[in-house]
């Protein structure tokens, strides 16, 4: 279907998913554009990761998420949100990366790139969803470039035997440490604080605690990374440099959200310049605009999930409805 769309969702996540849902809920014309795979976020998760919510508050268009336990994997979650995409009949446009967002209420152009080129939709409303796990924070030092660093894992098995410098003390970087140790590699632990974070998951904490005490994972502490060379990487600690051997580094030090979008339509930032100055019902400063989820946090991505930003995509679409309902008959 071409013409009109009352609602563009970018981005086809669970909270992107959850915004067009309750677009067809309110009866409007809703077509969700994703740059990857269907849930393009969750696909490039690693394999083994178990969600820090259970499983009843990542339930999307009142559809039960059935779990083996109260804590749900990717694997799991991957097949629920796109079993409850089939159901629900949404239209949904994967490898579609949205290029440019222009207009305002009423009329918006939302160009895209695809696989058979360039093209373009028209919407009168447009969600933004794009969540941030495709931005990772980055160190800015000499060498972070070179090919054996990355900002995530698949397996751990093309690991194994190999010096693997991870840096970071929160969830992603405990549980890429502790994934690594089992898969055989050989693991450093650098972050800048004086401790891991304390709100760790719960089941991860003590078992990587552990695993340090023993000496089967070495953890600095209090060390900033000064540059990473072909196999080694430098820190600075209160005691002076350290040189680490390092066939691999992991970075895990947090994300912001993926607002390049938002940026190029001119949209109001805070007086800081990280997050979009938004209403209630999460629309920006440019009319017709709104975001869902992440997308509208900056670099306060910990307190953004799946739960809230479901929550984000009813109220916005709410408001859409409403201004799209027909004037009452005097």
């Amino acid at each position: 279907m071409g013409g009109m769309w009352d609602l563009i969702v970018v981005g086809a996540g669970p909270v992107g998913l959850a915004a067009a849902i309750e677009a067809k809920r309110r009866g409007l014309r809703a077509l969700v554009l994703e740059k990857g795979p269907l849930l393009n976020t969750l696909y490039r998760w690693p394999r083994e990761t178990v969600f820090f919510s259970e499983a009843r508050n990542l339930e999307i268009g009142g559809h039960p998420f059935p779990s083996l336990a109260p804590k749900p994997t990717r694997r799991e979650a991957l097949a629920y949100y796109r079993r409850v995409a089939e159901v629900e009949g949404l239209e949904v446009h994967t490898y579609a990366e949205v290029t440019g967002i222009a207009g305002a209420q009423g009329n918006f152009t939302v160009g895209y790139r695809g696989r058979d080129g360039e093209g373009s939709h028209r919407a009168r409303f447009v969600v933004v969803a794009t969540g941030y796990y495709d931005n990772p924070n980055r160190l800015g030092v000499p060498g972070e470039e070179l090919p054996h660093v990355r900002y995530g894992i698949d397996e751990a098995l093309g690991y194994w035997r190999q010096e693997v410098v991870v840096v970071g003390g929160s969830n992603s970087a405990v549980e890429t440490a502790l994934e690594l140790y089992r898969g055989g590699a050989r693991v450093t632990v650098v972050h800048h604080a004086a401790e891991i974070r304390p709100r760790v998951k719960y089941w991860l904490k003590p078992d990587f605690e552990n695993r340090v005490k023993e000496g089967s994972i070495r953890l600095l502490l209090s060390a900033k990374v000064l540059e990473i060379g072909p196999r080694s990487l430098t820190v600075e600690q209160p005691g002076g440099l350290q040189t680490l051997p390092a066939d691999f580094v992991v970075v895990h030090i947090g994300y912001r959200a993926v607002d390049r979008l938002l940026r190029q339509a001119g949209i109001r930032f805070d007086e800081h310049g990280d997050q979009p100055v938004l209403s209630a019902a999460y629309e920006t400063s440019l009319p017709g605009l709104f975001v869902a989820g992440s997308a509208g946090f900056g670099s306060d991505t910990r307190t953004v999930f799946i739960e809230n930003g479901r929550e984000h995509a009813r109220a916005a679409v709410a408001e859409i409805a409403r201004r799209l309902a027909p004037a009452p008959r005097a």
